[in-house]
């Protein structure tokens, strides 16, 4: 019987790890104080977890080599900014909001006006956009 703090310095692994699979049913334990587990887990149980997380670790290795890897070589590229979309709108007067949706599910967002161009942000995604 473990309390959590101690399983986890045991498994070399954080204590919401092991919270985590208490929760998730990997590791038996019972709950002896508010904010105190026991854990009653057999060696057999204790041995397929540590398996899990060295495993875990070994993926997570790989997948970080072959990221750099790709990069070094050319296959991945950084992220392109959005272009914000020109929208025009040809009224008599200025537009205040934008609005996107119908009836109780319309979203608005109001439209800052600089000289002859409006600056506001889509309601829906949070997407610059300018208004001319």
């Amino acid at each position: 019987m473990l309390p959590v703090r101690q399983l986890a310095r045991q498994l070399g692994c954080s204590r919401e790890t092991v919270r985590r699979a208490i929760a998730d049913g990997l590791l038996k334990a019972r709950k002896v104080h508010a904010k105190l587990w026991a854990i009653e887990a057999d060696q057999r149980d204790l041995l397929f977890f540590k398996a899990r997380l060295e495993h875990l670790a070994e993926v997570r290795r790989f997948r970080s080599s072959l990221m750099k890897t790709l990069w070094q070589v050319g296959k991945l590229k950084p992220r392109r900014r959005k272009q914000v979309p020109i929208v025009v709108v040809e009224r008599l007067k200025r537009p205040s909001l934008l609005s996107v949706g119908q009836g109780i599910g319309t979203r608005t967002m109001p439209i800052v006006w600089r000289e002859n161009e409006g600056e506001g942000h889509c309601p829906a995604c949070g997407i610059a956009l300018k208004v001319r």
